[in-house]
């Protein structure tokens, strides 16, 4: 076998995006016979990258960090093809002609304003993230685009480039106490989300009783008093079209930046936590609904159904579950099933055809509908995009 190596620079080995990420590389080098070696922070310096090369020599480079606190430019690996994997400015000087993987920050806005306005909110409020990048900028953009759509106020946070985070906790604290009770505030990062809860202990304002928080990352569970719910990000995704890219170029498809859109990831799905759940949170009623939903929702069940189990009425049950939980029962029944299709549909053995009866759907066509409404891309093409095919 051919045992090419490719290096994946600036590693975390404790940062379970990065994880992932190696985990989508490694995925598609193994249709390459390559074998992927990562290289932690440590080793990745500029001033290191040449000897780097000359000990290791690699078919090829793929970076994650592209300028954060310092630049690898294209010019440090010389005749070696190198791709950058979500850098903050893909446009940055040095970058604009190489090729780089970026996330679909659009598509990331648009789930997190789904996730929120099921509560039906009076107000949607948005939060940028503390370094204020350009992806930053893309998200709230859309954010606030969406909302005017739906015809639903939304106040947005003014933020200021690398503020001291006491100064900016203390204004964000400010900016809340003005808020309207029940307002979806979405936090352009789970860094922005963790400093909404931050500000809104000390006004206080009461999560999720009067604000629902919702983040980016999939990492909001973190040590603050309410976990954060959260966008998760497709990073294994991520990885697998860094390496896919690199294949094109070492094949001669790509000697630069192509014409067209970059190759992209996106949102996976939404991770569910303290923040977005309403006052009833603790009702033993809500609790063992929500318990019986991520059992039974391969079966069949309906929202009508589950309501029958309870000594209330349906009108009632529903209500009360959208007040503890910021969404409806259907949808939470269908967050559950999606995910029992995502994990099916990411064994390439299960045939497509099967996984609708299998998650409880009623018919093939509903789950595709479902899928494509959801993940902007049909069943075939996610599993295409993920190697999985």
């Amino acid at each position: 076998m051919n045992r090419d190596t490719v290096l994946f620079l600036d590693f975390h080995p404790d940062g379970e995006g990065s994880v992932r990420k190696l985990a989508g590389i490694r995925r598609f080098a193994r249709t390459q016979g390559w074998r992927v070696d990562a290289v932690r922070p440590d080793e990745s310096r500029a001033a290191q990258v040449g000897p780097l090369l000359e000990r290791r020599r690699p078919v090829g480079c793929i970076v994650e960090r592209a300028s954060w606190d310092e630049l690898l430019p294209p010019a440090l690996f010389g005749s070696v093809p190198v791709v950058y994997l979500d850098p903050p400015d893909p446009d940055a000087p040095g970058l604009a002609r190489v090729v780089s993987v970026v996330c679909d920050n659009e598509a990331v806005a648009r789930m997190a304003f789904r996730e929120l306005f099921a509560g039906m909110p009076p107000c949607l409020a948005a939060v940028p993230s503390p370094g204020l990048p350009r992806w930053n900028l893309v998200r709230i953009a859309t954010f606030r685009a969406l909302c005017e759509e739906a015809g639903i106020e939304c106040r947005t946070f003014d933020g200021i480039a690398n503020e001291d985070r006491e100064k900016r906790i203390s204004r964000l604290a400010r900016w809340l106490a003005l808020l309207p009770k029940r307002t979806g505030v979405f936090g352009a990062n789970d860094n922005a989300a963790r400093d909404v809860v931050a500000a809104a202990m000390r006004v206080p304002r009461h999560i999720p009783k009067e604000l629902a928080v919702v983040g980016v990352d999939g990492a909001g569970e973190g040590s603050f008093p309410v976990s954060v719910t959260s966008v998760k990000l497709d990073l294994e995704l991520a990885g697998y079209q860094a390496a896919r890219a690199l294949a094109e170029r070492l094949s001669g498809r790509r000697g630069g930046r192509p014409a067209g859109p970059p190759p992209s990831f996106g949102p996976l799905l939404v991770l569910r936590r303290r923040s977005t759940q309403g006052p009833g949170r603790q009702e033993p009623l809500i609790l063992e609904a929500v318990d019986v939903i991520r059992r039974e929702a391969g079966e069949g069940l309906t929202a009508a159904a589950l309501a029958a189990r309870f000594p209330v009425s349906r009108k009632h049950f529903e209500r009360r579950f959208r007040e503890a939980m910021g969404h409806s029962v259907l949808d939470e029944i269908l967050h559950v099933r999606l995910g029992m299709a995502l994990d099916m549909l990411s064994q390439s053995h299960v045939p497509i055809g099967t996984i609708a009866d299998f998650c409880g759907f009623g018919t093939q066509r509903g789950l595709r509908k479902l899928f494509r409404a959801r993940f902007g891309t049909s069943m075939e093409a996610w599993r295409e995009a993920h190697g999985l095919s």
